[in-house]
């Protein structure tokens, strides 16, 4: 009713002029007689009065089966999401973690180093049970055809990624493991090979046809990865070997494609 609707406006405006005039005078804006604690607008007594208030609220809605102690969700959740945006925007003008803050960040981050690696270590075991249960590691959906995403997530990642961006990031990530000796794929140890025999046979079973390797006898040709140059093919490790010491080239300055995969047992001495 209009009559109702204005009466009502009217008292907010009181309240709201009641409010202002108690933070002024720095007395509780509950009660109006004692001052606030530190940090609050009410009083220790009208403090613990409302929290007291609060739990029962809460208890209530729990035997009820309600969300957020049966007050308004949506407005429950907007006013969570504005919080987080302040509180966030307050540690981020601090030169502090947002996710912690208590840590400074480096580098003009906004997550410390601490939280970012927890962030990581739980996004691995996610990824990690997702991909073991055959499921989209975004979203949980059943994976396509044996990847890691469902065909949605899919598609909207190929549009989303730059070619030539994720190109250059592969590309690097694959010079840094081969300097390493670790698989350019996986990560672990090779001993000086590019891929261990379990990615190098994934690798050669998935790749079209024009880089699949080839059947027949085993060959190994060496390729500079700075210039792109190619040194030359050869029928055994042993002589591939031998190619390195000769042009001086260490095993992370240079690609060996081969139909085997490379278990570097010739290449073990090669620098």
């Amino acid at each position: 009713m209009p009559g109702s609707s204005a009466a009502k406006a009217r008292a907010n405006a009181r309240l709201r002029r009641r409010y202002a005039e108690r933070v002024a005078v720095g007395i509780c804006t509950k009660c109006g007689k004692t001052p606030p604690d530190d940090g609050l607008k009410v009083c220790g007594r009208c403090a613990e009065r409302r929290r007291d208030a609060d739990r029962t609220r809460r208890a209530r809605a729990k035997d009820r089966g309600k969300p957020y102690a049966g007050r308004d969700p949506v407005r429950c959740r907007r006013a969570g999401r504005a919080a987080d945006r302040r509180r966030r925007q307050a540690r981020r003008d601090a030169g502090l973690c947002t996710k912690c803050g208590r840590n400074p960040t480096d580098d003009g981050r906004s997550v410390c180093e601490t939280c970012r690696e927890a962030m990581r270590a739980r996004e691995r075991r996610r990824y990690a049970a997702r991909i073991a249960a055959g499921l989209c590691v975004r979203c949980s959906e059943p994976a396509a055809g044996g990847l890691s995403r469902c065909a949605r997530h899919a598609a909207l990642e190929a549009e989303r990624v730059e070619p030539e961006r994720k190109s250059a990031t592969s590309r690097k990530r694959y010079a840094r493991r081969r300097a390493e000796r670790r698989c350019v794929d996986c990560g672990i140890e090779t001993a000086g090979a590019a891929r261990c025999p379990a990615c190098a046979y994934r690798s050669n079973s998935r790749a079209p046809d024009r880089y699949a390797a080839q059947a027949g006898p085993p060959f190994y040709t060496v390729i500079e990865l700075e210039t792109g140059v190619e040194h030359g093919t050869y029928e055994t490790e042993a002589e591939t070997a031998a190619c390195l010491v000769f042009l001086g080239l260490r095993l992370d300055q240079v690609e060996i494609r081969s139909n085997m995969p490379l278990l570097a047992l010739a290449l073990a001495g090669v620098p």
